[in-house]
């Protein structure tokens, strides 16, 4: 049995983030999510290129995280304590050792994060110098506003030209 492909659409003007031109479509690929309940979905994601470095990126929307194949929202909901082994209701999620795994990724992580949300800050929303040799941990302060926090940082990262090391 065939699973049903969600198409993603978009119109918006995608820019590189290597070069910053614009992109250009070049086709569409299948990309699957696992969600609650280990339902599968299969996403039809667009593939860009850019015309001046000629790379290719896959345009992933907010609830597709780079690398991983469980949804953004189950990723976060791990990674806060929302979700873990000793639910009841999590029976059906990632097993411990995938739990473990992304622990460890965000561990790995931290401070490329700090990293680059300081330098989003400075570069393009305008932020003080300041806020660069600040200790301020800028993830632990969006983790404490935010329930998207995840997605907000892979948007950023990702779409600023920068990655995450995988663990």
């Amino acid at each position: 049995m065939r699973n049903k492909i969600f198409l993603i659409e978009s119109n918006a003007i995608s820019y590189c983030p290597v070069c910053g031109e614009p992109l250009v479509y070049r086709d569409s690929c299948e990309r699957g999510m696992l969600l609650e309940g280990q339902e599968r979905r299969i996403y039809l994601i667009r593939r860009l290129k850019c015309c001046k470095c000629r790379k290719l990126h896959r345009e992933l929307p907010d609830f597709l995280a780079p690398f991983k194949q469980y949804a953004v929202e189950i990723i976060s909901g791990v990674l806060d304590g929302i979700v873990t082994s000793e639910d009841e209701d999590s029976v059906e999620y990632p097993c411990e050792k995938t739990m473990f795994r992304w622990h460890h990724w965000l561990v790995i992580n931290q401070l490329r994060i700090n990293g680059y949300l300081k330098s989003i800050g400075y570069r393009l929303l305008g932020f003080s110098e300041e806020l660069l040799n600040s200790g301020m941990s800028l993830l632990a302060e969006l983790r404490g506003s935010t329930p998207e926090w995840l997605e907000i940082i892979l948007r950023f990262i990702y779409n600023s030209g920068g990655f995450l090391v995988s663990a």
